[in-house]
């Protein structure tokens, strides 16, 4: 983590940001239309290419580590409704969900990528993590830049409904087998471990998730319609570049 590599792939996220804002912000709503759903489709392939992977090298797949629970899980699990599904509340639920709580989990996971620390950077289980994240920042990127995303003052709180649902079907879990999805038994092995190993479970989900919700009230909901506006005239400037 933070070698040479790592540090390459995030500048070139940073780089890559702008130029698909640039993209999407020329794209009428029709093409913008088709090329989220051209999103959904190359995200659907990420878990089941993994589930191979895993299958091929140890035989099975590990229940523990492998189910689509995580926060990051959101991307694949939301993209499909926000680009297939009909106006209305549960598209715009996904919609605000992937262009907040994905974007900033996206960051995180692109930052934090933990398996850097356990496999080679040229190597599968990475390598895909990496572009998997990588793809979590771009596409809702270019969701605010094209327009696909609209906000809406209920949106603050929508957009954490698939985080409480997932959070709870872990806890769940966690409850009857130790697991650790959603970070439900601590993060361990993230940098999460360290505030989780001080304080109790309660107070670190409380911590981890109220502090969450509060991070994207700031940035995005806070004075959303400005951040709409902002986000529409960077990528005009982008445009126009």
């Amino acid at each position: 983590m933070f070698r040479l590599p790592h540090l390459l792939v995030l500048a070139a996220t940073a780089a890559l940001v702008p130029v698909v804002c640039r993209g999407a912000r020329r794209l009428d709503q029709a093409a913008a239309a088709r090329w989220l759903k051209g999103c959904a489709l190359l995200a659907l392939l990420f878990d089941p290419v993994y589930w191979v992977w895993e299958i091929r090298s140890f035989g099975a797949i590990d229940p523990a580590t492998t189910l689509p629970l995580y926060l990051c899980s959101l991307f694949w699990l939301l993209l499909p409704l926000a680009a297939f599904s009909r106006p209305g509340l549960l598209r715009q639920t996904a919609m605000a969900a992937l262009c907040t709580v994905v974007l900033l989990c996206g960051v995180f996971g692109l930052v934090f990528n933990v398996y850097l620390s356990r496999y080679p950077f040229l190597s599968f289980v990475p390598l895909r993590s990496l572009l998997y994240h990588m793809l979590m920042i771009l596409v809702p990127a270019g969701m605010w830049a094209s327009g696909c995303y609209r906000p809406q003052p209920r949106d603050r709180f929508l957009c954490f409904l698939p985080v409480m649902v997932l959070v709870a079907v872990s806890l769940l879990l966690n409850r009857l087998y130790g697991w650790d999805y959603c970070y439900t038994a601590g993060g361990l092995g993230t940098p999460l471990a360290l505030l989780s190993a001080r304080v109790p479970k309660l107070i670190f989900l409380l911590l981890l998730y109220g502090g969450l919700l509060l991070i994207i009230q700031g940035i995005f909901y806070r004075r959303f319609s400005r951040l709409a506006a902002s986000l529409s005239g960077a990528a005009r400037g982008w445009a126009d570049r």
